[in-house]
């Protein structure tokens, strides 16, 4: 019996978060085709599936650059649980991945105009840091037509 399509797009999907958190980088296209024991191409097609999502998106080189929260190239937003660390696209993200890991995290991020040092702090699920401004520069309506700019 063949595979469905999303079922081939939930094993890759599940198989990149698992990447990330093991290695705490992205993989790489021949290593999401090594880990599905499939060929290049059907990897491929399977990756652009799920960047239909917006969850997802690539590179021009085809490589990761999102798996929503986590960002497959460093940016102004780090985040360390533990001894692990990733980066957040955007604060929004960061934050994400404190919550998707359901662990306290340190969040080194820097205002976007002056560059100003803002370290945010999770524990037990809640942002310590009482004063500060999120600004979103687009709104969330219209984030997704120029995702690298928002």
């Amino acid at each position: 019996m063949r595979k469905t399509f999303a079922a081939v797009d939930n094993k890759l999907r599940l198989s990149i978060y698992r990447h990330f958190l093991r290695k705490g980088r992205a993989p790489t296209v021949a290593e999401m085709a090594a880990a599905l024991k499939s060929a290049l191409p059907h990897t491929r097609a399977a990756l652009k599936r799920l960047c239909q999502t917006h969850a997802f998106v690539l590179q021009e080189n085809g490589e990761l650059w999102r798996s929503a929260p986590f960002s497959a190239v460093p940016t102004a937003f780090p985040v360390t649980v533990g001894k692990s660390f990733w980066y957040g696209n955007c604060i929004w993200d960061a934050l994400g991945i404190a919550a998707m890991l359901h662990k306290d995290a340190r969040i080194d991020a820097a205002c976007g105009c002056c560059n100003y040092q803002m370290v945010l702090h999770v524990k037990d699920g809640v942002l310590v840091e009482k004063k500060g401004t999120v600004h979103f520069a687009v709104p969330a309506r219209d984030w997704y037509q120029d995702i690298v700019f928002t």
